[in-house]
């Protein structure tokens, strides 16, 4: 699709606000009103009111709902010519206002019947006026005709839609977290039971009974996660205003493309997702994308594309800035890094084109010789990767010189509960992040080589550090007479590696519960959970584990 908004998909969310902020501008105007009628000057009041007004306002204008915003603002300059005592606030006045609520109120009730309904305040925008000039003093009042009948029915109106705390919906995620926990006790417990009751009937009675029960905790955590849930479109059309205003600041043509906008994930990550997208959708602008007379050149049609893309993939959401653009020159990369004294030239050599792509996630690399507004002053890719590595994601790119770059995120759906691998460590169990698993593989002990810089292993050509969690977190040493080694492949940001286990022993979801800050810093933790035999388990953090492994994600082919 191109880069419309769908007005359709906004309009029951703007009607929705704005009857909101007439309900709270007409509350503001009767507070407002009893004050005068007392004898008080009340400023704050009337930028009360203001305030509300300004946000109908402005959200019209998105919608290009122009008779609607120009009303508005017209309201909005009688009430700040009051705030600067050239008029008034006559009973005559407030009665307009209110008048003014009612014909706000009406438009929004045949919006909502027609959205392609012509809305006309050309009688509304006189009587004001009138007003203003003094008309209604000179000429002792002015009628505003019957009271219509279904001026109030927004009393009895109904409503869809009903505004929650975010932070009750996490107390309620928390609490169906302890259920399931307490659900894997009970599997435990009936396990036990199977082995000491004879009576089949008792037993067959609680293992239905357990069944329920966990059938009834599953449901409730899929309805609270549904309600915490939103579309991703929330995110996406938050780029259209800005991919139009740098094009025409750089004086290139661009279509912005969508895909998958209705894949939905936990509102915790639509916060999250905002910011690393926002910096490739910069960077894809000014560096990614040519002018029209470069692209011509080329062999291109001067309108450059740019899409955005989500999707699902198994308990991930995938996201994708792609644009046609330059594409990344591997040699230009590798030759400013080493420039730079990051790296030097026999790394460089060493470097395959997919390794030296990951250079740009190094802080401050640059290979632009402009600094621009959009970009050059110190924020890099590496605030994107830094953005994607804090909520357990990944982060790839591929590019091809001339043909344009696409940059891949991988994160969880949602942040508080998440799907893991358990694993088994001299005894402890620990949780790895699914979203950070790439593959588990065993591996014979003589495939692991030691290095200057640790250990490593050689997978399908690619060089990957490997850190043994028993040495990392100092736990006693299994000795075993075993000849191969689980090796489970994990991922983060840009950096790939390997983390050495004793045992696999499944994927399990799990509840995070975040660490006490008088801990301290935890390297290689990133929270804990209560498993179902009440023992905790540490979260694994991938990042932190490979940031140990001292190969930087660049030269070791991370």
């Amino acid at each position: 699709m191109d880069n419309t908004i769908d007005m359709s998909v906004l309009l029951d969310e703007f009607l929705e606000d704005a009857a909101e902020h007439l309900e709270a501008a007409e509350s503001s105007l009767l507070l407002l009103e009893k004050r005068v009628n007392d004898g008080l000057h009340d400023e704050g009041g009337v930028t009360l009111l203001l305030g509300n007004l300004h946000t109908l306002k402005g959200n019209a204008g998105m919608m290009g709902l122009t008779p609607l915003q120009q009303y508005v603002h017209k309201m909005e300059s009688v009430l700040k010519q009051v705030v600067d005592g050239s008029l008034s606030l006559t009973s005559n006045l407030f009665e307009s206002f209110y008048s003014a609520i009612n014909s706000l109120r009406e438009s929004l009730e045949k919006l909502a019947k027609n959205p392609a309904e012509a809305l006309d305040f050309s009688d509304e925008l006189t009587l004001l006026e009138y007003l203003v000039s003094g008309g209604a003093e000179r000429n002792g009042g002015i009628s505003y005709g019957r009271e219509k009948k279904d001026d109030f029915g927004y009393i009895t109106q109904k409503s869809n839609t009903l505004k929650v705390n975010f932070e009750k919906l996490d107390d309620l995620l928390n609490l169906v977290g302890e259920l399931v926990i307490q659900r894997t006790t009970l599997l435990a417990f009936e396990a036990k039971l199977k082995e000491t009751v004879k009576d089949r009937a008792v037993i067959e009675a609680f293992s239905e009974s357990s069944q329920l029960i966990g059938k009834s905790a599953a449901d409730l955590r899929e309805a609270i996660m549904k309600v915490r849930m939103l579309p991703v479109k929330v995110v996406f059309q938050r780029f259209n205003r800005l991919v139009r205003d740098l094009s025409h600041k750089h004086g290139k043509e661009i279509n912005l493309v969508f895909e998958g906008e209705e894949t939905e994930l936990d509102k915790t990550v639509v916060d999250e997702i905002g910011e690393p997208l926002l910096h490739l959708i910069r960077n894809a602008v000014d560096h990614g994308i040519e002018s029209p007379d470069e692209r011509r050149m080329s062999g291109k049609p001067p309108v450059a594309t740019l899409a955005l893309r989500a999707r699902h993939e198994n308990n991930h959401i995938i996201v994708s800035v792609e644009d046609d653009g330059r594409g990344i020159p591997i040699e230009k990369l590798k030759n400013s890094a080493v420039a730079k004294g990051l790296i030097d030239h026999r790394q460089a050599r060493a470097l395959s084109d997919q390794e030296a792509l990951q250079l740009v996630f190094i802080p401050g690399f640059s290979t632009s010789r402009e600094v621009t507004e959009t970009s050059g002053r110190g924020i890099g890719l590496d605030v994107v990767k830094n953005a994607v590595t804090a909520f357990n994601g990944m982060i790839d790119i591929d590019s091809m010189h001339g043909a344009g770059t696409t940059f891949t995120i991988k994160l969880p759906l949602t942040l508080a509960i998440i799907a893991s691998l358990m694993v088994e460590v001299s005894g402890e169990v620990f949780a790895v992040p699914l979203s950070g698993v790439l593959e588990s593989i065993k591996i014979d002990k003589a495939e692991i080589h030691q290095v200057a810089s640790g250990e490593i292993i050689n997978l399908r050509d690619r060089i990957l550090p490997i850190v043994r969690l028993n040495e990392f977190f100092g736990l006693n040493n299994t000795t075993t007479t075993e000849e191969m080694e689980y090796v489970v492949i994990v991922g983060s940001g840009e950096k790939r590696g390997g983390i050495i286990v004793d045992r696999l022993i499944g994927q399990q979801e799990i509840v995070i519960k975040a660490m006490d800050d008088y801990l301290g810093p935890l390297p290689g933790i990133s929270g804990g959970t209560v498993l179902g035999d009440g023992s905790v388990a540490l979260i694994l953090d991938i990042g932190s584990l490979m940031g140990k492994t001292g190969r930087g994600g660049t030269d070791g082919g991370l």
